[in-house]
């Protein structure tokens, strides 16, 4: 069940008078229309641990799957369910994957002795066993996950950010998941130790060391961010015993290649880089520092697999997190290590037990890179982290990055680097910390200290116990990004413009960039000849993260055509970006082209779309929820019998809208008539935004998503027919006969739901429930198809394979039509396979 707007939780109703009128209310509902127009971006939790691949990142080009029990990837060709999904796709929807498997490793002296415990490959972390240890989906924009520089107390209790979306209480205060920070267009989360004893007995040598580790994913979808992944993990303490000199790496078992080329992992170069590069922020670029392993396939597999796929070190914890610990410079990569094929560990093979593991995360080296093509693994490492207590954390940030070729992996690495050291703000409300490129603050007692080397003026200061001080720590950090020759400088750029520490903004904000507005909440409903696409205003009220204003330009509706399913993809994930067309675009009327109203009604030929008409008293009912929104703003309405959820929640948004208050919404509908039936279609609806002149006028279209952040599958059908329009004749086969080439438009790669790809479709059907059965020609009984056309579909689809789970050969096939409903006929007819 799609989880209701919920600004708190709990549920009360405006008042007695109110409860009643909803509870009593009559309503006339069809079938058909029971449910919500618009699909929320959070999921109900399915399975612990996850292993269905149903969590997968798919709004951007590259695409993988998550899980919540320390892996990353989705194992192709392996016995896990998960094995069809993308695990590292690159570009989405192309087949192409760059990892087989990836997980996180944490070694830690644990009275002394080495301990190592690891994400793969040796899967010893572990979620809870109960209903809320799932993964959860999110959004910026979520009204539970804002962060600064907007307002970020969701909840409006003074504290910010208490309640991390992991489905518990974690701030006592009897609501769940109300105050988050959420970033990115998707966002991932979960939690998981290695004390679980489930761990224990699947791997009897792990050694717990008693770590929590939060799991956090981000990606965006707009086309300059939608290249990389990134990774949030935080490794709390949850043990008695003391840490010392902890390590934290990320090991990654990367293939590069075709899914329908058996070896394609045998062929691979893996590499190391560090350098610095130019990522391009507003109108200017600037040098940030990468720290990026990779992997490409040798040959490039015939021209299908020439891109390139690496894991980039973004930022961790500082390494001393006590008295006057530097944040600059503010990264320790302590090994790069690379494995090949079933060596011993002594040969360059993977190491066995926590004491090798320990080694080599602890070892300060980096691997050369490789030179003739083969399987291999890699091992990022940072550290070491000095100590951690009990209850305290270190984190780490990655992100998972490709590119068309090394250059292009390079910048979108530079991007998800840029987007990591976010922007600076004025946490403390004071003018006068953080200004004249004195970022940070240390604490006294120190002798003869100049707090700004990069001013010219040579101090040495004696700075007495318990004071503080504002210091410029990363001065040569400065000075070396502004001469840089190699990025390209916006004119008039002073050394200010590289400066961390001005105009009061003595913090750093991660995970932060401005952007085009998320995309809608969409949905799309099948008809006979026609495709209805709906979604929400979701776009129109966000505003900029960065800059704080609502610069909404318009919306664009595209479709996917002539999707065949590539091995490795599926509906659930997208096609590739190649097969997106344009279909419409409307916007603003203020001058910025097209200038073409979206706003209109629908039945004066505009988009704006009122749901639920066909509800009796439909304006009473949602004046009842105005009048207990009005009573219980922050609440809310109890959904009262003779309605779907969806339904009240949708009455709910409209009441919201009515009433000016939070979670109010509209509605948009566009219908494509251009579709034929059964073919396969993706819809998207991509909103963008606006570039402002001088003086602030809309001047021209702006940024924008990609189709792939936000779209719906679907294909049209024949409807059902009433029993007063009904015709056995009408009832037919398609295609008939039933040939490859007659298949072709929407024949698929197969899957293990769907082995054949192919179908056949019995359409107008009546609408009733009824059992379609297929004979042969000889009157054996081949398969049965239950159908329920009372919902206004009108087909049956057959896969052409039998009930005993073969497919079946060339002949004449009868089909009878039974249906339950006696206002109706049997039907029977007849359709014919060529093999």
């Amino acid at each position: 069940m799609k989880p209701k707007w919920n600004r708190l939780s709990g549920l009360s109703c405006g008042s007695v008078f109110l409860c009643a009128l909803l509870l009593t209310a009559s309503f006339q509902v069809t079938a058909s229309d029971r449910y919500d127009p618009f699909r929320d971006k959070s999921r109900t939790p399915s399975m612990i641990p996850v292993l269905d691949g149903s969590y997968v990142h798919n709004i951007g080009e590259l695409q993988m799957n998550v899980t919540n029990w320390g892996i990353l990837g989705s194992l192709p060709n392996s016995n896990y369910p998960m094995r069809d999904v993308p695990s590292a796709q690159y570009p989405a929807g192309s087949g192409i994957e760059y990892l087989y498997a990836a997980g996180i490793w944490v070694g830690a002296r644990k009275n002394g002795i080495p301990c190592v415990s690891t994400g793969y490959p040796e899967d010893e972390f572990r979620p809870r066993m109960d209903a809320t240890s799932t993964i959860y989906e999110t959004f910026e924009g979520d009204l539970r996950g804002g962060h600064l520089p907007a307002a970020p107390d969701d909840d409006v209790d003074g504290v910010y950010d208490e309640d991390p979306l992991n489905g518990l209480d974690d701030d006592n205060d009897g609501k769940i998941d109300e105050d988050f920070a959420a970033f990115g267009n998707q966002m991932f989360c979960c939690e998981y130790a290695d004390n679980f004893p489930q761990s224990t007995l699947i791997w009897p040598e792990h050694e717990q060391i008693e770590i929590k580790v939060r799991q956090e994913t981000f990606q965006w979808g707009e086309n300059v961010y939608n290249d990389f992944i990134a990774i949030k993990y935080t490794i709390t303490n949850v043990g008695i015993e003391y840490l010392s000199d902890i390590y934290l790496g990320i090991y990654a078992d990367m293939d590069a290649g075709s899914r329908n080329r058996g070896t394609y992992h045998m062929d691979d170069k893996v590499g190391f880089w560090n350098g610095t590069w130019c990522a391009a922020k507003g109108n200017a670029e600037y040098p940030v520092d990468l720290n990026l392993a990779y992997v490409y396939d040798d040959d490039g597999d015939d021209g299908t697999a020439t891109g390139y796929f690496g894991i980039a070190v973004l930022g961790h914890s500082p390494q001393v997190s006590f008295g006057n610990a530097a944040l600059f410079p503010s990264f320790a990569l302590q090994s790069f290590k690379v494995f090949q094929g079933l060596q011993p560990f002594m040969n360059g093979g993977d190491p066995t037990n926590d004491f090798e593991r320990y080694e080599i995360m602890s070892e300060p080296a980096r691997d050369e890179n490789t030179d003739k093509p083969g399987d291999y693994r890699i091992l990022l490492s940072v550290g070491p982290f000095y100590s951690l207590q009990f209850m305290r954390s270190l984190e780490l940030s990655l992100a998972f990055v490709a590119g068309d070729d090394f250059n292009d992996l390079r910048d979108n690495a530079a991007t998800a680097q840029n987007i990591y050291n976010g922007i600076r703000y004025d946490m403390d409300g004071n003018p006068e910390t953080g200004i004249n490129g004195r970022e940070s603050p240390l604490v006294g007692p120190l002798e003869d200290w100049d707090p700004d080397p990069c001013d010219g003026v040579k101090e040495e200061l004696d700075i007495i116990k318990g004071d503080t001080i504002w210091s410029n720590l990363d001065c040569s950090q400065e000075r070396t990004d502004f001469n840089n020759r190699d990025c390209y400088k916006e004119y008039g750029a002073s050394f200010q413009d590289y400066q961390t520490g001005t105009g009061g903004r003595e913090h750093r904000l991660r995970w932060i960039t401005s952007g085009v507005s998320p995309p809608p909440n969409i949905r799309v409903e099948p008809g006979d000849g026609y495709v209805a696409v709906f979604w929400d205003n979701l776009s129109e009220v966000t505003a900029d993260i960065v800059t704080g204003v609502v610069d909404f330009e318009g919306y664009q509706v595209w479709r996917a055509d002539d999707w065949h399913r590539p091995l490795g993809s599926s509906k659930e994930n997208g096609p590739e970006s190649s097969l997106w067309s344009l279909l419409e675009n409307r916007d603003l009327v203020n001058g910025v082209l097209p200038n073409v109203d979206f706003k209109r009604p629908l039945e004066s030929g505009g988009w704006e779309y009122d749901p639920l008409e066909y509800l009796v008293d439909r304006e009473m009912v949602i004046n009842a929820f105005e009048q207990s929104l009005i009573y219980a703003p922050l609440d809310n309405v109890p959904c009262p019998p003779g309605l779907t959820q969806n339904e009240c929640d949708t009455l709910e948004t409209l009441a919201r809208l009515n009433l000016g208050y939070e979670g109010g919404k509209k509605y948009y509908k566009f219908v494509d008539h251009s579709v034929k039936n059964g073919l396969p279609y993706f819809y998207s609806v991509v909103a963008y935004d606006h570039s402002f002149d001088k003086n602030g006028i809309p001047l021209a279209q702006g940024r924008m998503n990609s189709p792939s952040a936000s779209f719906a599958y679907i294909e049209a059908r024949s409807s059902s027919r009433e029993a007063d329009e009904y015709e056995e004749t009408e009832v037919y086969a398609v295609p008939n006969p039933v040939t490859r080439e007659a298949m072709s438009g929407w024949e698929l790669g197969p899957t293990n739901s769907d082995p054949s790809g192919l179908k056949v479709e019995i359409r107008n059907l009546p609408a009733c429930k009824s059992v379609l059965r297929i004979f042969t020609i000889a009157g054996d009984l081949v398969q049965t198809l239950p159908h329920d056309g009372s919902n206004g579909n009108g087909t049956v689809v057959w896969n052409l394979v039998s009930r005993n789970g073969q497919e079946v050969t060339s002949g004449v096939y009868l089909f009878a039509v039974e249906p339950e409903d006696n206002n109706f006929d049997r039907t029977i007819g007849k359709f014919v396979v060529i093999r």
